[in-house]
């Protein structure tokens, strides 16, 4: 279980593993989705015409398991994951399939074990082998973040941006603690629009001059 704040890096975690260990192979699913009648169908594997979870693991090309936002998913779906979990066989109720060699990796934004616990019931809870906290950004990876964020618009705009300037414009907008790279994108793209907004102005009245 990876967890902590939002937009602090639990994702690109998962993608750096499946990068550099799987082949940038994995099988992903994001649980918020998994509120209605089709994810109940996909889980539980009702339908044998329907495509779910088991069908998926049989045809999988990795054994990387990635689970976003565990946190989202509704309670009534658990049992799916005691089984999950538990077992290096899966079973619904169609397909079985041998999940011995899964690695399973879960993100949630979870602050604590104790919210942990109360949210998602000891049974879950102690399904999991291990917890990676991720912290909040600190000043440091706050200001490394937005460097990166503006060395790659400046890399990949077709525009001959300055950027000095947009350092100079970018850094009073960002806070030195509270910021995830959410924020940040939101405030470099802010910047890098305002910019290119002007550079085209400039344009036109000398165009029209």
């Amino acid at each position: 279980m990876l967890y902590g704040n939002s937009s602090i890096g639990k994702t690109e975690t998962v993608r750096a593993i499946s990068k550099h260990f799987f082949s940038d192979k994995i099988y992903e699913k994001h649980l918020s989705m998994f509120q209605n009648v089709s994810a109940e169908h996909y889980l539980f594997g009702n339908n044998p015409n329907r495509t779910s979870i088991g069908f998926e693991l049989l045809e999988r090309e990795s054994n990387l398991v990635f689970l976003d936002e565990f946190d989202k998913l509704n309670n009534y779906f658990y049992p799916v994951f005691y089984t999950l979990f538990d077992n290096t066989l899966f079973q619904d109720a169609t397909y079985r399939v041998d999940i011995s060699g899964l690695i399973i990796i879960l993100t949630s934004n979870y602050h604590n074990y104790e919210e942990m616990k109360k949210h998602l019931g000891l049974p879950i809870f102690y399904r999991i082998d291990k917890f990676v906290h991720f912290e909040d950004f600190n000043s440091a990876t706050i200001r490394k973040v937005a460097d990166m964020e503006i060395a790659s618009y400046v890399k990949n705009s077709d525009s001959s941006l300055c950027t000095n300037l947009i350092n100079a414009r970018v850094y009073p907008k960002i806070n030195a603690y509270g910021e995830n790279a959410r924020t940040i994108k939101s405030k470099v793209q802010q910047v890098i629009e305002e910019v290119l907004f002007e550079k085209a102005l400039i344009s036109t009245e000398l165009t029209e001059q």
